[in-house]
């Protein structure tokens, strides 16, 4: 009765003041704080403190007018905070257990999802750290390994900086790539390039997604998730960013899937895969492609952010305090010089050095709040009772600004690290990397990069501001503290035309820094660099002394020492004739068929021997045995492709087309080409539709020729270049196509110049060459017309495309194309261009000249010929075409078709590979970097794996029953990962078009002529030009 009065006289406006009351009260009884909870501002009612700015300035005022331990609301939820040295370390290290899980943040759990290292609690985030602390460890974290990673990197940051000639320049993204590619070599197993489009915007995305999660309506999302996620603002950029960054973490995934090898892994990734099949019987442990993808993003993010961060900062602070830069230099010069890098072996000799670093990681105060915990049970802290689940932050920056532990907290002051007597000491207040067991995981290996990065620059440059551009010591106050974009002078030290001053200089400067306490030894290293400073001056007097000829006489013996000192061989290097100064084994080579003089090599120097051609040195392998061992069962080893000289004029600016490509961009091509081929016929009944008819039409013109001598290899080449035509181009052309005819005539004289004398001269004193006039330039105005030829194509193709139909591999890379805009996997027109060319002379060449080998041998051997006739005769007859179905009923003629191959040796010394790796062979060292070339000559014709190797046998392929046997040396396509990828398409075609010719024809040449069996070498080995009669059986 009560209530239904007070509803009868309560207006609209009435109810709404009761409603909100009650809220009201509800509110303030829900969120009522305990006398025992630590204090803290007054919460408005509903929103909290959601106005108050969770920075650490802000927190450091609460911090004083609370105390150490203090609260907030955001929301409904309590969030408590923790400053100051005693307080932090009391969580962290003295009560860890009780403050070790993660809350969820719902800005970041969209994302991360409660899995992976950073954000992962319980059972799962044992588990996952553990495995990632381990496999860090097993890929080189802390070992000389990943130094050797960072002092590679190193090499390349300084480049980026050299290339920037003292001139003003940003030098943030240049620092976090190279930073990145040392977490990327440990994950992916590889570095990315400067240029590298994608891992730039990873990074572009992840830094805005770092300084964003910082801003006030980012954290207002924290509060009101439910509410923000529907609203617009920086959140929505945060997780937009994120998406991208992790689609491309899951390509990377992807890729490593495809490629799996468990028992040889790589890289995290791989070994991660390898955890998921063992780990399949316990799924809390998180083990799978999910996890894995936000694992590698915790990685990438922890390995990344922080180190680069802080030498962004350590620029900032070399700029602003130029005496403690070159202070910093004259220990570097001192103990280190300026003949090698530094390495982690020179940190305990360079004390002020690491002081430096150790406080700009303090001033720099990378990340100020760091992340939150949970506390796992009901704790007591600072006398006030957490209770479970409450979400703590320990403000990280209030440790390294505690004005208890530091002398001058808020000034940049490198002796905080220093004792008195200049050596280094560690501080206990000093955490920039947190602690306890939610300390950072790669503690150790950021120590590394910050001391060899940081001292490798400021070994080789001089910082300054440009003027009227002095940095910012504020910062940008995202989730990281980081310095405002700025640019930088980068002066090269050390020119030689300043040298004397610039020694001078140092000598005097180093007196005056220098920590040594000692007078004596500081004496002592005075005179020894007062000696350098005399010597190079007696040097230059000396030379500055020289008549004309007596100069060039010193220069002329300084080259001939440089390049034996160059040139000198590795302990354990593979033996070889020997050479000559700058010119090396180059004259010693055959010039008619260099095949020949590498494989009598062998019989002087074993099966791995090397030889040097101007200034590059190259290791030939010979043999079944030791081929197979190289580019078999060391496969991953010797899989790239070296950089010729001829490769990088043709291929220059590009991203070397099929063949000459390597790394990520070869893989990506390479399977591109080879599922397209397949989808287009290659190895299907269809592709055999396409070659027998083109037979028909080459039976058509010899036909025209009415049993007069006519060269054949114009007709071949045309009827073989017309299958991979169909496939590339989606059209055969015309015997009479004289715009075709003059590009395959490009492509033989292309192929004989390569592999001539001139090729030769060329890829060995390129410098010279490209300045002077000869044959071999017509190499590279031949290139030019055939990739013209090419990309006329490409347009052609562009503007009558249906994506709904590709006709062949030009529509389909086109297509391709569009999906990979923004991607370094080589999907562009130029190189479908090269791709294209590398199809056509590969599909092209080495068949057409199978087939002219065939018809000289098979004149010059007419018993085998005749024997080769019957049995098709016998099996197919005269009335229908050949098929690959008749293939196993011919034993004889796959037998004499497989002989041809191997007398014929089309390809002699195959193609280049280069060591991917510091590598054994044969028991020799092979250096990373170094060219290998398979001699296949050597395994066609080796004594040990076939009867007669130098004669003209089919019975190599027959067993006594006359069937058919294959043969495990007969390599005439190669082996291993670099295999011909037309290997399927070329034994088809070998076989039809044989067959198809001997079944209608026969052949013989005019009278008193002999064929020769010699040849004519280049890249392939052709035989010397012939004429043949053809008379229709």
């Amino acid at each position: 009765m009560i209530f239904q009065a007070l509803f009868d006289c309560m207006d609209f406006t009435g109810w709404l003041l009761f409603s909100s009351a009650v809220l009201l009260l509800t509110n303030v009884v829900r969120n009522w704080r305990p006398h025992s909870f630590p204090p803290g501002p007054l919460a408005l009612p509903f929103l909290g403190n959601i106005f108050t700015r969770l920075d650490f300035k802000t927190m450091d005022k609460l911090a004083q007018e609370y105390g150490p331990v203090f609260s907030l609301r955001k929301g409904n939820e309590r969030l408590v905070f923790i400053s100051g040295h005693k307080m932090v370390k009391e969580a962290l290290v003295n009560q860890l257990d009780s403050f070790v899980d993660r809350p969820i943040v719902p800005l970041f759990h969209e994302t991360f999802k409660g899995i992976g290292i950073a954000l992962s609690n319980g059972y799962l985030w044992k588990q996952q750290r553990k495995f990632a602390s381990t496999h860090l460890r097993y890929f080189g974290e802390g070992q000389r390994s990943l130094e050797k990673y960072i002092e590679v990197e190193t090499n390349f940051l300084c480049e980026a900086f050299k290339e920037e000639q003292g001139g003003p320049f940003n030098p943030h993204y240049i620092i976090t790539t190279t930073v990145g590619n040392i977490i990327s070599s440990v994950l992916f197993g590889h570095r990315f390039e400067y240029s590298d489009r994608s891992f730039r915007k990873v990074l572009e995305l992840d830094n805005e997604a770092v300084v964003l999660a910082g801003s006030p309506l980012a954290q207002l999302y924290d509060a009101f998730p439910g509410l923000m996620k529907h609203l617009p603002g920086p959140h929505q950029t945060i997780h937009k960013n994120y998406k991208e960054i992790l689609a491309f973490l899951k390509k990377q995934v992807e890729q490593h899937q495809e490629e799996w090898n468990p028992e040889d892994p790589r890289d995290y990734i791989d070994v991660y895969m390898a955890e998921m099949e063992k780990k399949k019987k316990d799924p809390q442990a998180g083990f799978n492609i999910e996890t894995l993808v936000v694992c590698t993003l915790d990685l990438i993010e922890a390995g990344t952010e922080s180190s680069a961060t802080t030498l962004r900062w350590a620029l900032v602070y070399m700029i602003h305090y130029p005496e403690i830069q070159e202070k910093v230099q004259a220990e570097i010069d001192r103990v280190i010089g300026q003949s090698r890098q530094p390495t982690v072996a020179d940190r305990p000799n360079m004390p002020y050095t690491d002081a430096v670093i150790h406080e700009t990681q303090r001033m720099g105060n990378i990340v100020p709040m760091g992340f939150p915990k949970m506390a796992s049970k009901d704790s007591t802290l600072g006398g006030y009772l957490i209770p479970k689940g409450t979400s703590i932050t320990t403000i990280l920056a209030s440790v390294l600004f505690d004005k208890n532990e530091w002398a001058t907290p808020d000034i940049f002051n490198p002796e905080h690290f220093l004792d008195s007597e200049g050596q280094f000491r560690r501080r206990e207040a000093f955490l920039p990397f947190s602690a306890g067991k939610r300390g950072c995981m790669g503690e150790h290996l950021a120590r590394m990069e910050l001391f060899l990065f940081f001292t490798s620059l400021l070994q080789r440059f001089a910082f300054s501001p440009v003027p009227g551009e002095m940095p910012s010591l504020e910062a940008v106050i995202g989730f990281t503290y980081s310095p405002e974009e700025f640019r930088v002078l980068a002066e090269p030290r050390f020119h030689f035309h300043k040298d004397f001053r610039a020694k001078s200089k140092l000598v005097f400067k180093w007196y005056m820094y220098s920590n040594v306490s000692s007078m004596k030894c500081r004496v002592k290293s005075f005179l020894l660099l007062l000696v350098e400073l005399s010597l190079t001056m007696w040097l230059h007097d000396l030379l500055l002394g020289f008549d004309l000829k007596g100069l060039f006489l010193c220069i002329f013996i300084f080259i001939i020492i440089a390049d034996f000192l160059k040139n000198r061989n590795p302990p354990n290097y593979p033996p070889g004739p020997l050479s000559l100064p700058l010119v090396g084994n180059f004259f010693s080579v055959e010039r008619k068929h260099p095949y020949i003089y590498f494989t009598k090599l062998a019989d002087v120097y074993g099966n791995v021997f090397s030889i040097r051609l101007g200034d590059e040195k190259m290791v030939f392998v010979s043999g079944y045995k030791m081929v197979k061992e190289a580019i078999v069962t060391q496969a991953d080893n010797f899989v790239d492709r070296p950089h010729t000289a001829i490769a990088e004029r043709v291929y220059s600016g590009r991203t070397g087309g099929l063949f000459m490509s390597n790394g990520e961009i070869w893989k990506r091509q390479r399977r591109f080409a080879l599922s397209t081929l397949r989808s287009f016929g290659v190895g299907k009944s269809t592709m055999e539709q396409s070659i027998c008819e083109e037979i028909r039409h080459l039976q058509e013109e010899i036909e025209k020729e009415k049993g007069e001598p006519f060269n054949p290899a114009d007709l071949f080449n045309n009827a073989v270049s017309n299958i991979i035509c169909q496939l590339v181009m989606g059209k055969r052309f015309d015997y009479s196509d004289h715009n075709f005819q003059t590009m395959l005539k490009y492509l033989y004289e292309i192929l004989r110049l390569q592999g001539s004398v001139w090729g030769m001269l060329y890829e060995s004193f390129p410098g010279v060459m490209k300045h002077l006039p000869g044959p071999h330039n017509t190499i590279f105005s031949h290139y030019d017309v055939v990739l013209d030829f090419m990309s006329k194509e490409v347009k052609s193709h562009k503007k009558d495309l249906d994506h709904s139909n590709p006709r062949d591999y030009i529509d389909a890379f086109i297509i391709e194309m569009e999906n990979h805009n923004e991607s370094d996997l080589g999907f562009t027109e130029s190189n479908l261009a090269l791709n294209s060319m590398d199809l056509f002379l590969a599909g092209s060449e080495t068949t057409s000249t199978s087939v002219l080998w065939a018809l000289v041998f098979l004149i010059k051997y007419p018993d085998v010929n005749d024997k080769v006739q019957a049995e098709i005769d016998g099996v197919i007859g005269q009335t229908r075409q050949p098929s690959m179905a008749d293939r196993p009923n011919l034993p004889y003629t796959d037998a004499v078709l497989h002989e041809i191959q191997r007398m014929g040796n089309i390809v002699p010394l195959n193609g280049l590979r280069m060591a991917a790796k510091d590598t054994m062979l044969g028991g020799y060292f092979i250096p990373k970097g170094t060219s290998l070339m398979p001699n296949l000559t050597s395994v066609l014709f080796d004594k040990t794996e076939w009867e007669t190797p130098d004669s003209f046998n089919p019975g190599h392929f027959l067993d006594a029953e006359g069937k058919f046997v294959k043969k495990e040396a007969f390599l005439p396509f190669s082996a291993g990962k670099r295999v011909c990828p037309g290997e399927g398409l070329a034994r088809m075609e070998l076989f039809l078009f044989l067959v198809g010719l001997l079944q209608k024809f026969s052949f013989s040449v005019p009278d008193g002529v002999e064929l020769s069996t010699e040849g004519v070498t280049g890249v392939t080995r052709v035989p010397h030009p012939f004429k043949v009669h053809a008379k229709a059986r």
